[in-house]
């Protein structure tokens, strides 16, 4: 890949707001299921089949990091970055974010899942309360 199609992909992964949104959901799942493993594989996918295999594994427990969210903010056991009334509507991935996201990672999975994955793990969204 060259360095003018890096910069390309690069600019489409920040102006995505798919990627925003996975990235505000994969903030909860690091919170809600402490689960680092997870990015580690989405940072290093040998290949799309993977990425994609990756990608899969964190929205197939997306029912229960939510609800888990909400019971852990009404408990008060987390705290969350603005006026979050629906955690469902503020953090759910529908079909077409996960359609986006692996369309952007079909030529370089590793690149895109290595910024995904950290751009997630930096994100300050959603806290433990301490």
């Amino acid at each position: 890949m060259s360095k003018s199609e890096e910069k390309s992909l690069l600019e489409k992964i920040f102006s995505e707001e798919s990627v925003d949104a996975y990235i505000r959901y994969l903030g909860a799942f690091k919170v809600v299921e402490a689960d680092y493993g997870l990015f580690d594989k989405l940072a290093r996918p040998r290949d799309i089949e993977d990425f994609t295999l990756t990608v899969y594994n964190s929205i197939r427990v997306q029912e229960r990091v939510l609800k888990r969210l909400q019971e852990g903010l009404e408990k008060g056991e987390y705290e969350v970055i603005g006026d979050v009334r629906d955690v469902s509507r503020a953090f759910r991935i529908g079909k077409e974010c996960v359609s986006k996201i692996i369309e952007l990672a079909k030529d370089n999975p590793r690149f895109v899942g290595s910024i995904i994955a950290s751009l997630a793990l930096a994100y300050e969204g959603v806290k433990p309360k301490r």
